[in-house]
């Protein structure tokens, strides 16, 4: 394992950045490289300072931008690895382009993730933060919440059944009456091992009294629920009888969600509520949503615990690991999959 530069006192090793604005110190990821590569920890907001730390490898969180100029910038670099799951903050085309491998780590948090969306289906269903804001008020209304239903006899909807989204599942069928599952890259009969069922995407908006959404970002689901969506959600049965519209909650990526659209759904009732752990931009330049009595908004903290925390980094730091020594990456990412440019559903 030799790096292309030795601009560190003549060192050669690899130089891995780790630009990730969570970390206070490189304990873990001196554990996984050892003395095998030079870490540096560095939070990078900018083109100019990704360039000018020249690595070999760099593992990123969501606010380090890799476009094409940095990737065509950084004549070192072999891999990058987003320590968490979304990479619409990496061009992907730009790095198949340059032979730059791209990773993600799909398969952590999922316990968390998956608990925080039943929280927050579980917490609305129940008019939970509507009461307290109530009661906190100097209030004591048993009804300001109402009307609410029985857990085990409302509908479920599950958009997306990839690792988060069959934890998800197996959270709601011990809560709730019936899961609806959407995914049309996921058999039917393996959505029935969960002890779900298998619908299309407009059958589930129709069907479904609270909505929880665990896609990807892809050209396919960005803007997936836009206007169009939330008017097939209003066929609804039951919403005009008994006064309450559809919850949606959403720990996946804030784009998958036309905020327009949802601000529109909000007003009319088709939506009651929303429970949103992610926003398309973060944090909000606005109040919009984030100031409304019927939303609920944490700020993209689903993923975390002390100990998915530590994962995360282990998983990343172990990917870089794999292309530096020359091995096949575990958690390669298609850019065919996830679509090319940052910010981007071209």
């Amino acid at each position: 394992m030799t790096g292309s530069s030795g601009s560190d006192g003549g060192d050669v090793r690899p130089r891995v950045v780790i630009s990730d604005t969570k970390l206070t110190s490189l304990e873990t990821e001196r554990e996984v490289f050892g003395e095998e590569v030079t870490l540096i920890q560095r939070p990078l907001r900018s083109a100019e300072a990704v360039i000018e730390s020249d690595p070999d490898a760099i593992v990123v969180d969501a606010s380090t931008t890799m476009t094409a100029e940095v990737i065509e910038g950084c004549p070192s670099l072999r891999a990058v690895v987003r320590a968490g799951v979304g990479v619409d903050n990496i061009d992907l085309a730009a790095a198949d382009a340059r032979g730059v491998a791209v990773s993600n780590v799909p398969d952590y948090g999922m316990d968390e993730v998956s608990a925080h969306a039943i929280g927050m289906c579980a917490s609305l269903v129940r008019g939970i933060p509507t009461a307290a804001a109530d009661t906190g008020a100097g209030g004591w209304d048993w009804q300001v919440s109402a009307p609410l239903f029985r857990p085990a006899e409302l509908t479920v909807g599950v958009v997306g059944c990839g690792r988060i989204g069959r934890e998800t599942v197996r959270k709601a069928t011990s809560q709730f009456g019936r899961v609806l599952v959407h995914d049309p890259y996921v058999s039917e009969a393996e959505i029935r091992t969960l002890d779900a069922e298998p619908v299309g995407f407009d059958d589930l908006l129709r069907k479904s009294d609270a909505i929880s959404i665990h896609t990807p970002l892809t050209p396919e689901t960005r803007g997936m629920f836009d206007g169009e969506a939330f008017e097939t959600m209003r066929e609804r049965d039951g919403i005009e009888s008994d006064g309450s519209g559809t919850i949606l909650v959403n720990t996946a990526r804030g784009e998958v969600v036309d905020e327009d659209a949802l601000v529109a759904a909000l007003e009319d009732g088709t939506v009651r509520s929303a429970g949103l752990d992610v926003l398309p931009e973060e944090p909000p330049a606005d109040d919009r949503l984030v100031g409304r009595d019927d939303v609920v908004v944490t700020p993209h903290i689903a993923w975390y615990s002390e100990e998915s925390k530590r994962e995360v980094r282990r998983k990343a730091a172990k990917e870089a690991r794999r292309y530096l020594r020359g091995d096949e990456g575990r958690y390669r990412v298609d850019p065919e999959t996830y679509g090319s440019v940052p910010g981007s559903a071209e």
